[in-house]
């Protein structure tokens, strides 16, 4: 975990208020689940194995609880007792998550995310708007060298089931096994399905398979080859030819292909899964990703209802957009300091500075007591951008000097017209 400092802090609400922008586009009304969970409701989402990765505890009550871990489990226990809002609910948030992990870099034991789910639609449609809302996000953030994979989880299990392994924990080790096909070499991860007793054979026809990559049209008719007789793997490339129609609509297919070796590693997904990319900072992992729950929302025992949704970490984005130098310049603290000449000037100092506040512009006055020679020192020390001072002689005249301490260039001034010049200055 880390402390952010303020130059830091204007980049991030400045990134907070562009994803906000996309999420109000798109009709999403943002949200904050609890920080604190039971864990009986982290657990349903991730079984009991999930206590390993997280932050839990018991409370003076008694009571087990954790700290969430994403927004998602949040999301849809909120929608699961509600049955007064209409379908679809479409939410969004962005808020801070824990995990115990072994840090490393781009992660954090605690990270910012954002996120953004929709409830009651089974069309891969709203698949379709969750990517698009990922992509908006990053093209309103400035990054344009970014691809979007895209897989289905279920076509995917179908797969491995045609081959010949059985639903349940072998089934789950191979798609863990899968999601790693990015990261590893095959010979590790062929060492790993040896270990699990797949047979070479099957290996050679899953690394056959999870090859596939394309563009949408190139891979579906690759995956019209393979013979597939599972009913709910005809289903999933169904899925997916819908939703090349429909991002294709939407005016964001060439963002994306599709990679059926995207199976995220995560159970709970069970159609439509998707992961982006930043090609130039490759190393972070991916920037966002997502995909169809259908099941979870029964696991917390009310409403049962299709969902889908995308989320991205902000650590890893704002990695992104320094390496770019995208981030733009920001205003940390004040714009203009208002030194007191003498004593006698200090309310004189008071009025002007809270007057360009209330016109907006960000203003100190001295709060030590110091000579005018320290309050200059404290401006060069604070950088801020411009210093005014204030003597007897000022405020007499009601003109002022301002002054840019970058280049020490003056500039004459009315009082009354500080305000507007400070305004037009970047």
């Amino acid at each position: 975990m880390k402390d952010i400092e303020p130059e830091e802090m204007a980049r991030r609400l400045w990134l907070y208020g562009r994803i906000r922008e996309v999420f109000l586009r798109y009709g999403f009304r943002m949200v904050e689940p609890t920080t604190l969970e039971s864990l009986q409701t982290l657990e349903a989402k991730s079984g009991p194995a999930i206590r390993d990765e997280i932050y839990w505890f018991k409370d003076k009550g008694g009571r087990d609880l954790g700290l969430r871990f994403d927004l998602t489990v949040g999301l849809a226990r909120m929608v699961a007792g509600r049955f007064d809002l209409p379908e679809p609910i479409r939410l969004a948030a962005i808020g801070g998550n824990w995990r115990y992990d072994e840090p490393q870099f781009a992660r954090y034991r605690y990270f910012t995310q954002w996120d953004v789910e929709t409830f009651g639609s089974a069309n891969p449609f709203a698949d379709a708007e969750a990517i698009c809302v990922g992509i908006d996000i990053l093209t309103n953030v400035g990054l344009k060298d970014f691809v979007v994979r895209i897989s289905n989880r279920k076509l995917a299990e179908s797969y491995l089931k045609q081959l010949g392994i059985s639903p349940g924990e072998k089934l789950e080790q191979c798609l863990r096994i899968i999601d790693k096909v990015r990261k590893e070499s095959r010979e590790g991860l062929t060492k790993e399905f040896s270990e699990i007793n797949v047979s070479e054979s099957v290996v050679d026809r899953i690394f056959s398979y999870v090859s596939l990559v394309g563009r949408p049209g190139a891979v579906l008719e690759q995956l019209g080859t393979l013979n597939l007789t599972e009913p709910e793997a005809k289903q999933g490339v169904k899925e997916l030819e819908t939703l090349a129609d429909a991002l294709e609509a939407f005016g964001r297919l060439n963002s994306c292909l599709y990679d059926m070796s995207i199976v995220r590693g995560i159970g709970y997904y069970d159609g439509i899964v998707f992961e982006c990319f930043d090609k130039e900072s490759e190393d972070l992992g991916s920037i966002f990703g997502g995909g169809r729950y259908d099941k979870l929302c029964r696991v917390y025992g009310k409403r049962d209802t299709p969902a889908t949704g995308v989320a991205g970490g902000i650590e890893r984005l704002m990695i992104s957009l320094e390496r770019a130098k995208l981030f733009p310049k920001t205003q940390v603290g004040s714009k203009v300091f208002i030194a007191s000449a003498q004593e006698s000037s200090r309310l004189e100092a008071v009025r002007l500075a809270q007057t360009l506040r209330d016109n907006g512009i960000p203003a100190e006055f001295d709060l030590k007591g110091r000579p005018l020679g320290k309050q200059v020192e404290y401006v060069n020390s604070a950088q801020i951008p411009y210093l005014i001072v204030v003597g007897p002689q000022e405020t007499q005249s009601k003109m002022v000097k301002l002054k840019e301490m970058a280049t020490g260039a003056e500039t004459s001034i009315r009082m009354d017209e500080v305000a507007a010049r400070l305004r037009s200055l970047n």
